[in-house]
């Protein structure tokens, strides 16, 4: 059992999170998200998607082979992700999901609504 020392009056909780956003060519876009998707980092992961899932983009892979945990505010910002790509007519798939990516897509049912690659060069070749 792992325990973490509660915050004291006025600290932050840090969360390790970064996002970047690569373009592989023009209109497809890579957005490599790493860390912990929660709700401390839920407004930058947002930010990245929303920069991302825009025209001029046709496709956008969201890579999370180096996310360490997924909370429910970072589904939420997957399945923002999924509905801008709707509302653009852009192509969106996952890429690297892993077990704390996966867990929580099986268990709230949203794995289906995504397509998932274990590689970029996969979704590339398939998409």
């Amino acid at each position: 059992m792992t325990s973490h020392p509660e915050p004291r009056d006025g600290e932050m909780i840090r969360t390790t999170f970064e996002a970047v956003t690569e373009e592989l060519e023009p209109g497809v876009l890579l957005v490599r998200m790493s860390g912990e998707i929660d709700i401390a980092s839920t407004d930058f992961a947002a930010e990245a998607i929303r920069a991302a899932v825009a025209p001029p983009a046709r496709l956008v892979l969201i890579d999370v082979s180096a996310v360490t945990f997924c909370s429910s505010a970072g589904l939420g910002n997957l399945v923002e992700a999924r509905n801008l790509a709707g509302q653009h007519n852009i192509t969106l798939a996952l890429v690297g999901v892993g077990r704390p990516v996966d867990r929580p897509l099986s268990v709230t049912g949203l794995g289906g609504q995504f397509r998932i690659f274990s590689t970029v060069t996969e979704a590339l070749t398939q998409l």
